[in-house]
């Protein structure tokens, strides 16, 4: 279960640059982000983190007792086995290292054309709302894809590294685990601080 709760806040983060990339960057294409793609979406997200977390129980990979009340990957069993390196190196592909490739492209590419668009203005000094967009629109970005790859990229790390047969301490191990399931607590928080839309919509939800 945590696993695949991991994995869907990993999918939903990915689906979310990617709608923020084709809103910012081809408005033309909008109308691509409707109530039923978003609902494929959503779908595939689940479809996807499933998959995922389930593939050990039917034997591709292998789920162990950590020792401080959580049960995980074995990481180790990668040692002694083709197919549980395969697993192993499949999820960090197809889970962590495509997600963010996506994600920090989808940022990165939302920040050039902000400010491309304002170089074609022809404004040699854009006016105070125009910086506090773009000021904005690169804080958030760059929150967003620091936070989720601080969060993970410990866990994943650890994870290639222990499946390679290295020595991976326990007290390293806990403190990866919990930066990684961290995530799905913090990422509220940052569009909570940091986009005004969200805590508009948020008070009108609770009457404040």
């Amino acid at each position: 279960l945590t696993l695949l709760f991991g994995l869907a806040s990993i999918n939903t983060l990915t689906v979310i640059s990617v709608t923020r990339y084709i809103k910012g960057c081809h408005p033309e294409r909008g109308h691509c982000i409707s109530n039923s793609s978003m609902s494929v979406a959503l779908v595939l997200i689940w479809v996807a983190a499933f998959f995922w977390s389930a593939a050990p129980l039917l034997g591709w990979g292998s789920y162990t007792d950590r020792m401080y009340g959580t049960c995980e990957i074995d990481w180790a069993k990668a040692n002694f086995s083709t197919i549980y390196k395969s697993y192993i190196v499949s999820i960090f592909i197809c889970c962590f290292f495509l997600p963010v490739t996506v994600m920090v492209f989808s940022y990165v590419s939302i920040i050039n054309t902000v400010k491309l668009s304002h170089a074609l203005t022809g404004l040699a000094d854009p006016t105070d709302r125009q910086r506090r967009i773009e000021r904005d629109v690169t804080r958030v970005s760059v929150v967003i894809c620091t936070a989720f790859i601080i969060a993970w990229s410990p866990y994943a790390v650890i994870s290639i590294w222990s499946a390679y047969g290295h020595p991976v301490p326990n007290l390293t191990s806990i403190l990866a685990s919990l930066f990684a399931k961290s995530a799905s607590f913090y990422n509220p928080i940052i569009y909570f601080g940091m986009s005004s839309k969200f805590r508009k919509d948020i008070f009108i939800l609770f009457h404040c």
